[in-house]
C-alpha cells in the first residue's frame, strides 16, 4: 500500500496543479499550436530575413509546423507582395527578420490588392471583339445549349444574347492581349480566368474561363467567349445596347480587368496570381507544408511553451482519473480484506473519483466551466485523506506484532480476490450508471 499511496499522492498534486494551470486548449489536435512567447518562436521571428526565396519558403513552413494560424497567413502574404513587387522591379522595404515580414503582412492588404491589380495590367490587356470571324462564332456557338427553343442573336458588336421566353443570357466576346514577355497560361492553384466589368461596375461583369489548355503566346491576341454574370434585364435589347455604349458614346467599348476575381499564371516567370487570396503558394509549398502539419509535435513541449497545456489538458485528465479510480479500488479492495475502514474508503474513492472524472469534463471543454474553489477544496482535501488511509493500511515488515496478527497468505489472497470482485462489481455499476448519465445529458442538448 505504500506504493499506493504515493500514487495517490502524487495523483492529488496533479489534480492540485491542473486547478491553478488549466489546459485551455482548443482545437482538435492533440498537439495544440506553439505559445507566441515560446523559445521556438522567439527564436523565428528574430532569424534575419533570408536573402533567397527557398529559405524564406522554409520560414513559412515552419510557421506552419508551429501551427501560427494567424503569422503563417500573415507571411505568407509578405512572400507574395515580394514576389509581385519583384516582377514588377519595386524596391523591397527593408525588413530586418522574420517578425518584421510578419508583422508587414499583417497590415499590407492594401498594397497587396494594388499589387495585384499592376500586376495584371502589366501582363494581359482585355477589349471587346467587335469583328469576331463568323467561323469563330460559329465555334463558340456549338458550345452553347440552344434546346428549349434558344436563339443566338446579335445585340451589338461583340455582343449577342440568348433569348428564351423573354430573358436574355449574354455573352461577349472579349480579346484579351499577351503584353508579358512569356507564355500565359494555367496552373492547378492559377487556373486561366478573366473577371471584367464595364467602367468598373462590378453588377455589370462577364466571366471568361477558356478550356484549361489554353495558351497566350507574347504579344498575341485571343478572343474569349465570355459569360455575363448579371441579369442585364428581360425587356428589350435597349439595356444591354446602352451598357455596351454607355460613358464615351461610342463603339470604344471599355471594359475592366475585376483583379479581385481574376487568376492566371505566367509559369516560366513562376509568376501566379491566384484566385480567392493572395497568399504565396506553390505545389511544392503546400506539399511541405502539408508534411509539416503531420509533424506538428516533433520539437519538445519546452521548445513550443505548450508543455502545461498538453500535461493538463483532456487526455492528460482522464488518464490521471482511470489511475485514480484503480488506485482507489485497490485501496477499498484492501480495506475489507483487512476489515479495516471500507466504508470511509468508499465514500472517499467514488467521491474523489467522480470529481476527477468531472474536472477531466471540464478540461475536456476547454476550461469554460468554472470549477468552484470550494468544491475544489473538499475534492482535494478527500483526496489526501485517500492517500493517508492507504498509507495507513500498510503492515511494515518491522512490526513483528502485525506479522503476528496477519492471517496466512492463503486465506489473505482468498479475502482479497472476494473484496475485488464484489467491489469491482460495483465500481462497474456506478460507473456505468454514471457513463449513461453523462451520455444521457449529451443527447437531451
Amino acid at each position: 500500500m505504500r506504493i499506493i499511496a504515493i500514487l495517490l499522492a502524487s495523483l492529488t498534486l496533479y489534480f492540485l496543479a491542473g486547478l491553478a494551470w488549466p489546459a485551455r486548449f482548443q482545437g482538435a489536435r492533440y498537439v495544440p499550436p506553439a505559445a507566441t512567447d515560446s523559445p521556438a518562436m522567439r527564436a523565428l521571428r528574430a532569424r534575419p530575413l533570408p536573402a533567397d526565396q527557398a529559405a524564406r519558403e522554409d520560414a513559412f513552413v515552419e510557421l506552419v509546423a508551429l501551427q501560427q494560424r494567424e503569422d503563417a497567413p500573415a507571411y505568407a502574404r509578405w512572400l507574395q507582395a515580394h514576389a509581385w513587387r519583384e516582377f514588377l522591379g519595386r524596391d523591397e522595404p527593408a525588413l530586418a527578420n522574420v517578425g518584421d515580414a510578419i508583422d508587414a503582412g499583417r497590415v499590407g492588404e492594401a498594397e497587396l490588392a494594388a499589387l495585384r491589380a499592376e500586376v495584371l495590367a502589366r501582363v494581359i490587356a482585355v477589349r471587346v471583339d467587335t469583328e469576331l470571324a463568323p467561323a469563330m462564332l460559329e465555334l463558340f456557338a456549338e458550345g452553347e445549349d440552344m434546346s428549349r427553343g434558344r436563339v443566338l442573336n446579335a445585340v451589338v458588336p461583340g455582343l449577342w444574347s440568348i433569348d428564351v421566353d423573354g430573358y436574355h443570357d449574354f455573352r461577349v466576346a472579349v480579346k484579351a492581349r499577351n503584353l508579358a514577355d512569356a507564355p500565359i497560361g494555367s496552373t492547378p492553384l492559377a487556373p486561366l480566368r478573366l473577371v471584367v466589368s464595364w467602367d468598373g461596375e462590378r453588377d455589370k461583369s462577364v466571366r471568361c474561363e477558356p478550356p484549361g489548355d489554353t495558351r497566350i503566346d507574347p504579344g498575341r491576341d485571343v478572343t474569349l467567349w465570355c459569360r455575363s454574370m448579371a441579369d442585364l434585364g428581360r425587356k428589350t435589347a435597349a439595356q444591354p445596347v446602352d451598357w455596351m455604349r454607355s460613358g464615351a458614346g461610342n463603339d470604344d467599348h471599355r471594359l475592366e480587368l475585376d483583379a479581385e476575381a481574376s487568376s492566371l499564371a505566367v509559369p516560366s516567370m513562376d509568376l501566379a496570381v491566384r484566385r480567392g487570396g493572395s497568399d504565396y503558394r506553390t505545389p511544392e509549398l503546400d506539399h511541405r507544408a502539408e508534411l509539416a502539419r503531420h509533424r506538428a509535435g516533433e520539437r519538445g513541449c519546452f521548445e513550443r511553451g505548450t508543455c502545461t497545456r498538453e500535461m493538463f489538458d483532456a487526455t492528460g485528465h482522464w488518464r490521471a482519473t482511470l489511475a485514480w479510480a484503480l488506485a482507489a479500488l485497490g485501496v477499498c479492495v484492501t480495506a475489507a480484506t483487512l476489515g479495516r475502514s471500507l466504508a470511509l474508503a468508499l465514500l472517499l474513492a467514488l467521491f474523489t473519483t467522480i470529481n476527477a472524472g468531472a474536472r477531466a469534463l471540464v478540461a475536456a471543454a476547454d476550461d469554460a466551466h468554472p470549477f468552484g474553489w470550494t468544491r475544489s477544496a473538499t475534492w482535494i482535501a478527500a483526496c489526501l485523506a485517500l492517500a493517508a488511509l492507504a498509507w495507513s493500511l500498510r503492515a511494515p515488515l518491522s512490526d513483528w506484532r502485525a506479522m503476528r496478527d496477519r492471517p496466512r497468505p492463503g486465506v489473505i489472497y482468498d479475502r482479497w480476490a472476494h473484496a475485488a470482485r464484489t467491489l469491482g462489481s460495483i465500481g462497474v455499476a456506478v460507473y456505468g450508471a454514471f457513463l449513461l448519465w453523462v451520455l444521457w445529458s449529451a443527447f437531451r442538448r
